[in-house]
């Protein structure tokens, strides 16, 4: 089911979310795992300030009567913004529910905690806002909604456990001893656009441009007067505000 437009706007400018600065929380999680391990919870390296994501494995084999405990420390975490932070999620009939969050980028899926004694429940709203940015679903996917006007422009974000990376010293482990990470969560993010309620990504560079029929060459000249960088986020925002203003003069 798609989200409507005046939704996400509802979203977008809620006055009791919009800019409220984050709490960051040390949450343990139970049941938020690497595959094969019972605990997981995040950790920052005192030692050279890595946020890191450590996973406690604890196994038995009753036919061998073998029991082995150890723990990985992983550079990075699967999450946004790599925590925990209060959220909420407002639904179409206007009632607004606020949790502790967290969005896990890897899996897509959104935790939220009502009890801190109590392990989180992964839920599938609709939208939701964590940290003050706002996140709705389209086409079973979420991304992050970073402009609204004339056009709509998303933010996809995804990650990666790349355990084959180089092997980083890091001067941490629970036992004292030297620890080394045992693999690395890699987030990249991608931009696109909503066209009659179809998810399509945008060109890069400056064949962005080719999205402006005959405004182009006046946006073309809007960017290189401004020295606009279309690798970046404003960037990319700054030219659809244009683009909107003059489609749509004031």
């Amino acid at each position: 089911m798609k989200l409507s437009l005046t939704f996400i706007i509802f979203l977008l400018f809620f006055n009791n979310i919009h800019g409220q600065k984050p709490n960051t929380y040390d949450y343990f999680l139970r049941k938020i795992q690497i595959p094969g391990s019972s605990d997981s919870k995040i950790i920052v390296n005192k030692n050279n300030g890595d946020t890191t994501f450590q996973a406690y494995y604890n196994s038995r084999d009753i036919v061998n009567n073998t029991h082995q405990e150890f723990t990985k420390t992983y550079k990075g975490t699967p999450f946004f913004r790599n925590g925990w932070y209060k959220g909420k999620i407002s639904t179409e009939n206007g009632k607004d529910m606020e949790f502790l969050m967290a969005f896990n980028v890897q899996k897509s899926e959104l935790y939220v905690v009502e009890d801190p004694s109590k392990d989180a429940l992964t839920i599938k709203p609709q939208a939701f806002t964590i940290s003050g940015h706002h996140f709705s679903q389209f086409e079973k996917a979420y991304f992050e909604v970073i402009y609204i006007s004339k056009s709509v422009i998303l933010k996809e974000h995804s990650c990666v456990l790349n355990a084959n990376s180089s092997v980083e010293k890091t001067g941490y482990e629970i036992s004292g001893g030297v620890g080394e990470y045992e693999g690395e969560f890699i987030k990249s993010s991608k931009y696109f656009m909503l066209k009659q309620d179809e998810v399509v990504q945008l060109p890069k560079g400056k064949q962005l441009l080719n999205l402006f029929g005959n405004k182009k060459d006046v946006v073309g000249e809007y960017i290189k007067e401004n020295k606009i960088n279309l690798k970046s986020e404003n960037g990319i925002v700054s030219v659809f505000k244009y683009y909107d203003s003059l489609e749509n003069p004031q």
